[in-house]
């Protein structure tokens, strides 16, 4: 499999085709595709590899080889993307305001969000790592939660920083 990283990176470039260009095309990450071209090789999915290896006209690897790849990290956590969820905590840190997701510690089957019904989101939304606790990205330091900060009442972000120091 390290050899299909080599072999995608160099047919991408014969193409003069950028990362940020094939992984729109194939609907992955560029920060994905480049760790998986780096050799980093559970970076991306077999389905992924698949449509990567068909735009470039390679010929994707068998189901066996990729059955035989270690597998991508299954993320142990999980949290709700929806900025107006109650379970998503917000919280002044400087000048500007972060929300804090709920964490879910996900179970077998868990999909969405049981305070407002959302999606669950597993990875990072910059560089697909898996979520850590927290409220930013331990890779690559993204907020998990982008907001405004003139979206965000001033008396919910008070009474969350109270609960915190309650919760201590």
């Amino acid at each position: 499999m390290k050899t299909l990283c080599s072999q995608i990176r160099r047919a991408r470039q014969q193409r003069h085709m950028t990362q940020s260009a094939l992984a729109r095309q194939v609907g992955c990450k560029q920060s994905a595709l480049s760790m998986f071209e780096t050799g980093r090789m559970t970076a991306l999915n077999g389905a992924t590899i698949g449509k990567i290896c068909q735009v470039l006209g390679l010929l994707p690897p068998s189901g066996d080889e990729l059955e035989a790849a270690p597998r991508q990290e299954e993320a142990a956590y999980a949290f709700c993307p929806n900025p107006e969820c109650p379970g998503n905590l917000p919280a002044a840190i400087g000048d500007s305001v972060t929300l804090f997701p709920r964490r879910h510690a996900l179970q077998a089957g868990e999909v969405h969000c049981a305070l407002c019904g959302e999606v669950l989101e597993r990875t990072c939304p910059e560089c697909g790592a898996p979520v850590r606790p927290g409220a930013f990205c331990v890779c690559c330091g993204t907020a998990y939660l982008a907001v405004a900060p003139e979206r965000v009442d001033p008396a919910r972000v008070a009474l969350s920083e109270r609960l915190e120091a309650w919760m201590g």
